[in-house]
């Protein structure tokens, strides 16, 4: 750090009195937006707490309101109304929403709107919304739910169709965060079409789906075979909890006048040099040290104040220099701040169906949504840091513009409007967390042959505590036709 003189007093007392203000403001950003102990917007959380309740058609209500999110974007306004119109049992005005989420982010996708410009000068929040690959995914695998609902096997199958589409077209590398997912959307369009007798096609989605699990079956081998004679098939679809919501981080700087006017002035080459340092002490302040696979469980990040410094040694020492040639200016803040994901609460892991009849099965095939999602979110979390770096450092380069500009006629008057302003840019800036909050955390699907008739089933789930105690949860009754599949889905929300 630079050496500095003594402030004079009107200086101190201004500095003082917005360093506490700051405090405070970007503790909260003035408040920032509304948002609930858990880190959602307060709206977002009213959502999922009607949901969780079994009001699902009051929380419609208010999304096709307008007052039911705290995101203006129409694609997402469109996700959640798809979604929660699926579970208020709405299927055809379920399957409007998601047709109409499915062409808008086709759009966004082919399009690749830049993110550069527009978010320099406020935040990413004022993007149009661009759902990641898991998102993408799971329209679909509701669309597929929508017809199953009503019994169309055939609408389902079409879903299933376009599901196997997207996987291959945003085919990944192995990932243990986001495979279990492929595979288990391999598996589920799998059933949907042996119930709707495509057997070749559910032949390639069960090789695909043992394939990822580092597998495989004989060339010469089905795997998808018709039911055996006098069996029918319940296909459960077990849903958990809610997916891990992005909630926002943020490092405060506090920046020497020599290091801001490094950042904002003199050589491009200084200034790049000095941006990229800055981006590595960021990262390297947040430490991620609450972080596990990138998910901050049952607590939110905490923002942090550091200083920071490119340890220069070219830095002047103002004691050697006059005072009229010495003037005093203020520290700077720079506040930035980027988005990474809270998880409520963990999802049980060792679940049963059981049917009435003594026969039952473990939910063996299951995906973690909040770990695919989380690696949806690497593949951007470097561009969002930059630009979150560029537009904290062009808010800086306009404080100390309007600083010296004002500065030139009452240093006073400068000196007051360059911290306003730097606090105001540094109270304001916002992290992007918009996401299709309402997702489950965790899918698991179980497929049991039973007897034709009507049977009632039971999902007991242990309580992971070895303790040996079971939670039992009652799925209803399913009429089972002989060479049939009967498909239902269920949402456990605790």
């Amino acid at each position: 750090m630079y050496p500095r003189p003594a402030l004079r007093a009107r200086p101190r007392l201004l500095l003082l009195a917005g360093l506490t203000l700051a405090s405070t403001a970007c503790a909260g950003l003035f408040a920032g937006y509304d948002v609930a102990p858990n880190g959602l917007a307060r709206k977002d959380d009213a959502l999922r707490r009607l949901l969780a309740t079994g009001h699902a058609d009051s929380a419609l209500a208010e999304v096709a309101g307008g007052n039911g999110t705290a995101h203006g974007d129409e694609l997402l306004r469109a996700l959640y109304a798809g979604i929660l119109a699926h579970y208020a049992g709405r299927y055809e005005a379920s399957d409007s929403a998601l047709r109409r989420a499915v062409d808008l982010a086709e759009d966004r996708y082919t399009k690749r709107i830049s993110k550069a410009a527009a978010s320099l000068v406020t935040s990413d929040r004022v993007l149009p919304y661009e759902p990641g690959r898991t998102e993408r995914l799971l329209i679909h695998y509701y669309g597929a739910l929508n017809f199953l609902r009503r019994g169309d096997v055939e609408g389902a199958a079409v879903e299933a169709r376009r599901i196997g589409f997207l996987l291959e077209r945003d085919r990944r590398d192995p990932d243990p965060r986001s495979t279990p997912l492929d595979a288990f959307l391999r598996d589920f369009t799998g059933a949907v079409f042996e119930a709707a007798g495509e057997w070749n096609d559910a032949d390639v989605a069960y090789r695909n789906a043992l394939a990822l699990r580092g597998g495989g079956a004989p060339v010469d081998t089905s795997l998808a075979r018709p039911l055996p004679e006098g069996e029918g098939e319940v296909v459960i679809v077990v849903e958990q909890g809610f997916v891990a919501h992005r909630v926002q981080q943020s490092v405060t700087l506090l920046l020497e006048p020599e290091e801001a006017k490094r950042l904002t002035g003199g050589e491009a080459d200084d200034r790049l040099g000095a941006a990229a340092l800055l981006a590595a002490q960021v990262l390297e302040a947040a430490g991620l040290a609450g972080e596990r696979d990138g998910i901050w469980y049952g607590r939110r990040p905490r923002g942090v104040r550091v200083e920071f410094s490119s340890d220069r040694s070219d830095a002047h020492d103002c004691k050697d220099e006059k005072e009229e040639d010495c003037k005093e200016e203020n520290p700077y803040l720079l506040r930035i701040a980027w988005p990474t994901f809270r998880l409520d609460r963990e999802p049980a892991t060792v679940m049963r169906v059981v049917a009435d009849c003594g026969a039952d099965a473990r939910v063996e095939v299951a995906a973690d949504l909040s770990r695919a999602v989380v690696r949806d979110f690497e593949e951007e979390r470097a561009a969002i840091v930059a630009r979150t770096v560029a537009r904290a450092v062009s808010k800086l380069a306009l404080t100390r513009g309007l600083e010296k500009s004002i500065g030139e006629k009452d240093e006073t008057a400068g000196q007051v409007v360059g911290l306003l302003t730097n606090l105001g840019t540094a109270a304001l800036e916002q992290a992007d967390t918009r996401s299709w909050q309402l997702l489950p955390g965790r899918i698991g699907l179980v497929r049991l042959r039973l007897p034709p008739g009507t049977h009632a089933l039971t999902l007991e789930i242990a309580s992971g505590a070895g303790d040996g105690a079971v939670r039992t949860i009652g799925l209803g009754h399913v009429d089972v036709a002989a060479g049939r599949h009967t498909f239902l889905s269920a949402r456990i929300w605790q």
